[in-house]
């Protein structure tokens, strides 16, 4: 995982305009996102809502980038589906694919990306919304209690070669570039944004970055004096002698 977090009382919701890209998937049970997760409770037992893009060749049978939503009650121990895989995710919007091809894909000639939001509304559902302001459906208001204690944004890798013995796997994460490449060469989110009691979207106040694997995956927030902050996130896997 490469992720920007924050961590607080009561998070009424989150969003981020997240970059598009396609990264290579090595072995057919991989996994590779670029999301936005929203958690409650302690770090070590948590329910999460998450949603974003994922190149995922064993649930959807190709490597695509497609939009995906998860949640879990139980820190992926015994709950939790990809989008409607299982109940738990109610979707109002037809119009809108849960697990649906995503594009334009960006290159480094032509940057593309995808506004998501998911925020509580006052029946303490949790709606998700792409481009601002279509509702895509919620999670049912048992899902987080009244609010997110913790907002993360950023990518995963998964693969039963990660944090093993080498050789690392070669999946990439967002564009396949470290954060270091920055804008047009790395994956990145801008307009990170949270929702607190006042119902203002806001830049956190309290914002980390974490890198699980640093010299496979990195993560890296560009906050030049007087800018939007933009976070950028990836890497591309086993990189000997680095990550081998």
């Amino acid at each position: 995982d490469a992720y920007l977090l924050t961590y607080g009382f009561n998070f009424l919701g989150a969003e981020a305009n997240i970059n598009i890209w396609n990264p290579k998937v090595e072995k057919p049970e991989d996994f590779t996102t670029a999301q936005i997760w929203l958690k409650s409770d302690s770090a070590d037992n948590f329910e999460t809502v998450e949603a974003g893009w994922m190149v995922n060749p064993k649930l959807y049978g190709d490597g695509s980038t497609r939009l995906f939503i998860y949640w879990t009650k139980d820190t992926y121990k015994s709950t939790g589906c990809f989008d409607l895989t299982c109940s738990g995710f109610v979707q109002t919007n037809k119009a809108v694919g849960l697990g649906g091809t995503l594009g334009p894909i960006s290159s480094y000639r032509q940057q593309y990306e995808l506004n998501y939001g998911i925020y509580s509304d006052n029946d303490g559902n949790w709606w998700l919304k792409i481009k601002h302001n279509i509702a895509v459906g919620y999670w049912p208001k048992e899902f987080l209690g009244q609010s997110a204690t913790m907002v993360q944004w950023g990518g995963q890798v998964f693969s039963y070669s990660v944090k093993t013995k080498p050789p690392h796997t070669g999946t990439q994460m967002g564009s396949g570039e470290e954060a270091h490449a920055l804008f047009g060469g790395a994956c990145y989110m801008s307009t990170v944004r949270i929702k607190d009691n006042s119902q203002m979207l806001k830049y956190p106040q309290f914002i980390n970055t974490h890198a699980a694997e640093p010299f496979c995956y990195n993560a890296y927030n560009h906050a030049p004096y007087g800018q939007d902050p933009i976070f950028y996130f990836g890497g591309e896997g086993r990189k000997p002698p680095y990550c081998p």
